[in-house]
């Protein structure tokens, strides 16, 4: 319940003109449609390829790049009844449509390498990372590639226990780090949609 207030709390201080949607995957939608840079497409945090294959789909032009490492969570996580190793798919990596690209193996080498052999932009990033160890990474790997246009998704950003300590952290600290400011353009139950200023 605390939780829960903290999060309107903030939806009212912080982000009071975004758009509420009732599912996720509306929120999504909406996201998507707001993309305008011709850039690269990326999701960390695939584990069973729904959400990457609804992205898939809609950007069907467009490679979708999908980042998991396929053996669940690298260490627990605080505010969650989840230890390290949930969502473990021993390896297996899900069915996606032909327009996806995975990399499966843990973040601090998959990132890197992907930023070292692709260039441009970032045109959307789904952040499904869970800790904020996993999302520091990212934005360690590919925070340069974000431009003013750039749409972002962070799929467990508030609204549970503890939610001040992950992605909703280690976006707070890349906005300082860097500079960017960013226009909260819509959010569901955890989830939370912004574009780059």
């Amino acid at each position: 319940e605390r939780a829960h207030n903290e999060t309107l709390d903030f939806i009212s201080e912080t982000m009071p003109d975004a758009l509420a949607f009732d599912t996720p995957r509306e929120l999504m939608h909406h996201a998507l449609s707001r993309v305008t840079v011709d850039g690269l497409y990326a999701e960390f945090g695939v584990n069973e390829g729904g959400t990457i294959s609804y992205i898939a789909k809609q950007k069907s032009r467009a490679t979708i790049h999908g980042f998991d490492s396929f053996e669940g969570l690298p260490e627990d996580w605080s505010g969650n009844a989840m230890a390290a190793g949930f969502f473990n798919r021993k390896g297996r990596l899900p069915k996606v449509p032909a327009n996806v690209k995975l990399y499966p193996g843990w973040f601090d080498k998959t990132a890197p390498q992907f930023a070292a052999t692709h260039q441009g932009p970032l045109a959307f990033l789904h952040v499904d990372c869970d800790l904020y160890s996993s999302t520091v990474t990212i934005f360690n790997a590919l925070g340069g590639r974000i431009v003013p246009g750039t749409v972002m998704v962070f799929d467990e950003y508030f609204n549970y226990p503890n939610w001040k300590a992950h992605e909703h952290k280690a976006f707070t600290e890349y906005q300082a780090s860097a500079g960017r400011v960013f226009k909260y353009i819509g959010y569901s139950i955890q989830q939370v949609a912004v574009v780059a200023l």
